[in-house]
């Protein structure tokens, strides 16, 4: 049986075997299992994830231990259906896509999912501000991802839906952890935890985690250099206090990572290109450039939350402060000297013409301050009717770099190169709130809204790296926008029979911008400076509850309607074109009209079998629509996969003298689909599995694992010249110690 077979058939076997084992579900209920149940925020309460009126999955701080823990973003979204993460191979380029949302990978586009880190909006800024940081996965209790439009309660950019990585907070109980672990590429990492209570009102939590990696599977000999090695440093301090209706909690943390660099393939084939008619290419894992391949990043961040119960509500005060500073370092042309010397004497250069330069390199830097102030008061249920009201402000303030260098030429006089400089101020600031209405027992009704006010100022110019002077036209912008908008939500929802059914209709937008990045003057393709706001309206009906005891279901199915849809192309440019011979410049446009819409499923079990205990989880998603407008009219969105689905399975035994054995079993996958707004290339299909198994006794945890444990390859982008692969298998060991 193929993966791809064993995917579709976890899904269809769960669900039956679910609806036809009411013994299994009896045995379950005897022995005391329970389906794990996860406190959420989604609506600025904390409630069950199984009473909430809306699409979502949450992982708790046991499931995700579990499973060896959350690396990074792409291994957080691996469990949640009708998700794709963008992934260029370099984490702060990557990007998040859920229900078919766009993506704006490399641009200065914002993100058109809502990211937050305890409810503070983390997004924004050019380079690293449309996914996590690995800071950010540090010590979690739950983290929570909501599908849809998430506009009337979190604001601007939770177009296909939002996540919430919560972090875990000092407790009145003397508990921590040590995680020791080794893995394949001289990979170690230690993580250690450590909670006190100092008295009834005072308690502490204190982290820090450390992780190296010095080797990797991309090679690039000519610099004795590993593209995708890494190394993190994870220092976090909190501080709580708690008397009576007020409590508070400080948290500063400070994060600095060595992450994968961009990585790609060169390969041009036979008959595409003058310069090289039989073609050429790398080894995918064998690369020689002359220029570094990097990406760093460090995130300082603090943040004070503080609680009174007034009575009639309970107000909190989020206050945040987020500095992040990202810099990514690629080579251009992707080649060296030896390299084109080799083609050259291999006989692929065709007669009179001139392989390129070697020698082009590029650099990104950007700084981003994201000021956060959220104040909400819940308010005590008055009879039937429960409400919240609330502001929020956030300012963003990015500055940024673009360096493109390399050697002078006839055409560029003694010029090394240029520089693009630039700095976005963002302002916004919304008021937002919330009415439910019990109308009988079993039926709610409720509506959500927020006015939001953007303020958004840019100025950008491009310099020559060697005088300081502006160099070329059309990159000299002074400019802002101001625009506003109001997004709600009105949900029904019906509880009967230990089922809850749902119909809402809402609205979001994602905030429109600049393009910072006016690309080569060689460019077949222009790039506009400016693009308008997406705005989305999504209609949603669902149904979860319990099929038979300690087997839960949820379904959804949507439509979503989008208006000036923001798509991203690039400007035509490509290593070894013989117009513009460098890596293409990526900018976003509004492309028009779009219709979205999908079903998903999600189901979990808990079950005793052959004497220990398993939980499963199983998702899927359906995805489709198109373009109704405009020049792309009838064209699939990108980066939306038509089918998605998502597995984990763990299980527990107990063995003799205390001990416990376990293993987790996790896989995902995704089919069909366009990488490209141009309908090509496609999405590569694939499947990955990860493994985990080991022992336990009084708190002490041994686990072995692998990831990708089938060794699966597949491109993650592929450009006409250029492909970037996955990362293939990796394995280790982990040692785990908790009081």
């Amino acid at each position: 049986m193929t993966k791809l077979q064993v995917l579709k058939s976890a899904s269809i076997a769960a669900i039956c075997c679910a609806m036809a084992a009411p013994a299994a579900a009896q045995t379950a209920s005897e022995s005391g299992i329970e389906l794990d149940e996860i406190l959420v925020t989604a609506r600025k309460r904390e409630e069950s994830l199984r009473d909430i009126p809306a699409a979502g999955t949450a992982l708790g701080a046991e499931q995700i231990q579990a499973m060896g823990g959350i690396a990074n973003t792409q291994s957080l979204l691996s469990n949640v259906p009708a998700v794709n993460f963008a992934n260029t191979s370099n984490p702060v380029t990557s990007e998040i896509s859920i229900r078919g949302s766009g993506t704006s990978r490399a641009t200065a586009a914002d993100a058109a999912v809502g990211l937050y880190r305890n409810g503070v909006y983390i997004g924004g800024g050019y380079v690293g501000g449309r996914t996590f940081s690995k800071t950010d996965f540090f010590d979690v209790r739950t983290i929570e991802v909501l599908r849809g439009v998430q506009g009337a309660l979190n604001g601007r950019n939770a177009v296909g839906g939002s996540i919430n990585v919560v972090s875990a907070r000092p407790t009145d109980k003397q508990e921590g952890f040590v995680v020791l672990d080794g893995g394949n590429n001289a990979r170690y990492e230690g993580q250690l935890v450590w909670n006190q209570p100092i008295n009834e009102n005072w308690s502490v939590r204190l982290g820090a985690n450390l992780m190296k990696q010095n080797k990797g599977f991309f090679y690039n000999p000519l610099r004795d250099e590993y593209f995708d090695r890494q190394e993190t440093e994870v220092y976090r301090g909190q501080v709580r206090y708690e008397n009576g209706p007020f409590s508070a909690n400080l948290l500063v943390e400070h994060g600095r990572d060595q992450l994968p660099g961009l990585m790609y393939q060169l390969l041009i084939p036979a008959g595409t290109n003058a310069i090289y008619p039989r073609g050429i290419f790398q080894d995918k894992y064998d690369i020689s450039w002359n220029h570094p391949s990097s990406a760093k990043q460090q995130v300082n961040y603090a943040e004070l939350v503080l609680e009174y119960d007034l009575g009639f509500g309970t107000v909190t005060s989020t206050s945040a402060l987020r500095e992040r500073r990202s810099q990514n370092a690629y080579d251009r042309d992707a080649t060296s000297a030896p390299f084109l010397a080799q083609a050259a004497a291999n006989g692929l250069v065709a007669p009179g013409q001139v392989q390129g330069s070697p020698d082009l390199g590029g650099s990104q830097n950007d700084y981003a301050r994201v000021l956060f102030q959220d104040v909400h008061i819940v308010g005590k249920d008055i009879g039937a009717l429960s409400w919240l009201a609330g502001f929020e402000y956030y300012d963003l303030n990015d500055k940024y770099q673009n360096t493109l260098a390399g050697p002078p030429t006839a055409a560029n006089g003694r010029s090394y190169g240029t520089v693009g400089v630039s700095r976005l101020d963002f302002v916004s600031w919304a008021a937002y709130g919330s009415v439910g209405y019990d109308v009988t027992e079993a039926f709610n009704v409720t509506a959500e809204g927020r006015y939001t006010s953007d303020d958004k100022d840019l100025l950008s110019d491009r310099l020559d790296f060697g005088t300081g002077r502006p160099s070329g036209t059309g990159f000299k912008i002074d400019t802002g926008r101001k625009t506003d908008n109001f997004s709600y939500n009105v949900t029904g929802s019906y509880k009967v029979a230990g089922w809850l059914a749902y119909g809402k209709i809402g609205t979001a937008y994602r905030a429109g911008g600049f393009n910072l990045a006016l690309g080569d003057p060689r460019q077949p393709r222009a790039i506009p400076a400016t693009f308008d706001d997406e705005k989305a309206m999504a209609y949603e009906v669902g149904l979860k509850g319990t099929i038979v005891p300690r087997v839960f279901l949820s379904l959804s199915a949507y439509q979503t309607n989008v208006k000036d849809l923001l798509v991203q192309t690039d400007n035509g440019c490509a290593v070894g074109s013989a117009v513009c011979p460098v890596q293409a410049t990526p900018f976003v446009y509004n492309a028009g009209k779009a219709e979205l819409w999908g079903i998903e499923a999600e189901l979990n079990a808990a079950a005793e079998i052959l004497g220990g205990t398993a939980r499963l989880t199983v998702g899927g998603s359906r995805q489709g629509g198109h373009i109704t407008s405009g020049p792309d009219k009838g064209k699939k969105g990108p980066q939306r996969p038509d089918w998605t689905g998502t597995v984990n399975l763990n299980y527990r035994h107990e063995l003799r003298d205390d001990y416990v054995g376990f293993f987790n079993i996790k896989g995902n996958g995704r089919w069909g689909g366009v990488q490209e707004i141009a309908q090509t290339p496609k999405l590569e299909d694939y499947q990955i599995f990860d493994v985990r198994a080991g022992l336990q006794k009084n708190g002490w945890e041994f686990a072995v694992y692998s990831n990708n444990v089938g060794d699966e390859a597949y491109i993650v982008f592929n450009a006409a010249t250029t492909r970037r692969w996955n990362m293939p298998r990796t394995y280790g060991a982990q040692l785990r110690y908790s009081w």
